[in-house]
């Protein structure tokens, strides 16, 4: 009597270790089904799908700046609850084309008018940024114009995901759970090219990054930004805010959401590529594309500089009829 309740609770047992090793496998089935087929757009660093990636990029990243920034630092921004990979910021890299964007919007007379009217506004300022680093005011203007529609657009993605999501998606092995357009095959060595190349680039300027934040006690995750990472007025990179961001009222940092500094920091970005005010407008033109390496771009700026001239050329003609 005794043996057979025994064994019949022993029967229970073992369905319900059986029941429990079933029901495990299901959720294990139902989350790499999950990925693999709704390919969600966003995972936070606690995912268990990225989580081992997330170490082993957060570890680089201590021993690349061991000495500079405190791994304590590091600890915590990595254990942010905002920290988050975004797998299609890459994969649209993958699938950009910068010439086809509509730079000719720019080239309309409503914005040269909101550009004059910007000049008009900033007149000084802009006189004594064009007098310290010798490029045009107008040229200055136009790269503002066209960056962020002089301030308006700036953009809303978290930078620091922007980059760490880059930095990530140099894992193949992880990137392909993500892949679902069929113009983009792992197995074309092109393709593999420019995800190692923006790999590295992303980590790189993740470095810069978190420096930057570090120095100037910003949290990383309100730094907002354009889908590649480029932030502020004049949509600087990381990198480029460090060589080129210029502090112009001298208040001890560069702020690129303030207009003083972030329109003397595209100067200055200018005069150290080389930019000169008698140079020919081919020789402008190469310069413009070390800001943005898009001739498209270079081309419109030129000619939203000299429309912003001949306006300003149309002024002084009437007003001196007007004086005389």
């Amino acid at each position: 009597m005794h043996f057979s309740r025994f064994s019949f609770k022993l029967s229970q047992r073992k369905l319900i270790l059986g029941l429990l090793i079933i029901l495990g496998f299901l959720g294990i089935l139902i989350f790499f089904l999950f990925h693999s087929i709704f390919k969600p757009s966003k995972l936070y660093a606690d995912d268990p799908l990225i989580k081992p990636y997330v170490e082993k990029l957060k570890n680089s990243i201590k021993k690349d700046l061991n000495g500079t920034i405190p791994e304590e630092y590091i600890d915590k921004i990595f254990s942010s609850s905002e920290l988050a990979y975004f797998p299609n910021i890459m994969i649209k890299r993958l699938t950009w084309k910068e010439a086809e964007l509509p730079y000719d919007q720019f080239l309309e007379k409503s914005r040269i008018f909101r550009a004059k009217k910007f000049m008009n506004d900033h007149k000084e300022l802009l006189e004594d940024i064009e007098k310290v680093f010798g490029v045009d005011k107008e040229v200055i203007t136009a790269i503002f114009l066209v960056e962020t529609n002089l301030g308006k657009n700036t953009g809303k993605f978290p930078v620091f995901n922007v980059f760490f999501s880059l930095a990530l998606s140099g894992n193949k092995k992880l990137l392909k759970n993500f892949i679902n357009d069929p113009n983009i095959s792992l197995k074309d060595e092109k393709i593999n090219k420019v995800i190692e190349k923006r790999s590295k680039w992303a980590y790189n300027e993740l470095l810069y990054l978190i420096q930057i934040a570090y120095k100037n006690k910003w949290d990383p995750f309100s730094i907002k930004g354009s889908i590649f990472g480029a932030f502020g007025y004049p949509q600087f990179v990381p990198k480029s805010y460090l060589i080129y961001g210029y502090d112009w009222d001298r208040d001890g940092v560069v702020d690129l959401y303030s207009i003083p500094d972030a329109l003397a920091s595209i100067a200055n970005y200018l005069k150290t590529e080389g930019y000169k005010m008698d140079a020919d407008k081919n020789t402008k033109k190469k310069v413009i594309m070390k800001y943005n390496i898009s001739e498209p771009y270079a081309n419109t700026v030129l000619a939203i500089a000299e429309k912003l001239k001949n306006q300003e050329s149309v002024l002084v003609r009437n007003q001196n009829i007007e004086n005389n």
